[in-house]
């Protein structure tokens, strides 16, 4: 059976999901902490709203209830009940310590037990496992790199720069005749690696949004690039309108 959704979604949505549960955790014990008491509607109304997250996050993931059963049905702990401290704060903990227990190993374990989702013909970068870091910025913050919507740099510069984010150990260098401009199957996808293939243009271009006649002396390098013996063809400029992904 297939996910709902791509194996990384699943894990940063199950991860953001863990995250908010340490952090009502955490709410939790700083309260009783300060003030040795626990307002159990608060926090039961706290913890009823990160289950019906939970639960949404699931049914959106897996193609079964399975998953959504377990969460909501942890393995029962025997566990010692303290006279002195508030019963409602040691109710309300030790239950979402059992469920972030459950939950953790549904994201630990559950997750590879499925078939991911098939690759689309027409891929993101961030839909690349090798590229997945590009999640964690915001444009806005990189946007003061662009000038008129074009980067500047240069196309050995961005090979480079592939090259060590892929583990590409040996540097091609740019002749004319080339069918890419780099070629490696150390890119992943949905957790396998792939074959691919690269055009890329850097600032010998010297405008924001490259076309087909810019694309070798004949306009046949994105021809040629596709005899490379790829599943996944890249093209990259420097300008706003420059990534294509395609997987065939």
């Amino acid at each position: 059976m297939r996910l709902k959704k791509s194996r990384i979604s699943a894990e940063e949505e199950l991860v953001a999901v863990l995250n908010d549960a340490y952090q009502l955790l955490n709410e939790i014990n700083s309260t009783y902490s300060e003030t040795k008491k626990i307002d159990r509607e608060e926090f039961s109304k706290k913890l009823n709203q990160w289950d019906d997250k939970v639960i949404e996050c699931l049914e959106s993931t897996f193609p079964t209830e399975l998953e959504t059963h377990q969460f909501l049905n942890p393995p029962s702990k025997l566990r010692h009940i303290e006279t002195t401290i508030d019963k409602a704060y040691q109710d309300l903990s030790y239950r979402l310590e059992e469920l972030i227990g459950t939950l953790v190993k549904i994201r630990e374990e559950s997750i590879s037990l499925y078939t991911d989702l098939p690759a689309g013909i027409r891929l993101y970068v961030e839909d690349i496992d090798s590229f997945r870091n590009v999640r964690d910025v915001n444009p806005d913050t990189v946007s003061n790199l662009l000038e008129n919507g074009y980067w500047s740099i240069s196309e050995d510069f961005v090979q480079l720069t592939l090259e060590q984010i892929l583990d590409v150990p040996f540097h091609k260098k740019d002749w004319g005749g080339e069918y890419n401009d780099l070629y490696t199957a150390n890119v992943i996808v949905n957790g396998k690696r792939i074959s691919s293939a690269f055009l890329l243009k850097g600032n010998g271009l010297r405008k924001n949004m490259m076309e087909i006649k810019d694309c070798g002396k004949n306009r046949d390098q994105i021809i040629r690039l596709f005899e490379s013996p790829a599943q996944l063809y890249i093209v990259q400029s420097e300008g706003v309108q420059n990534s294509v992904s395609r997987l065939i």
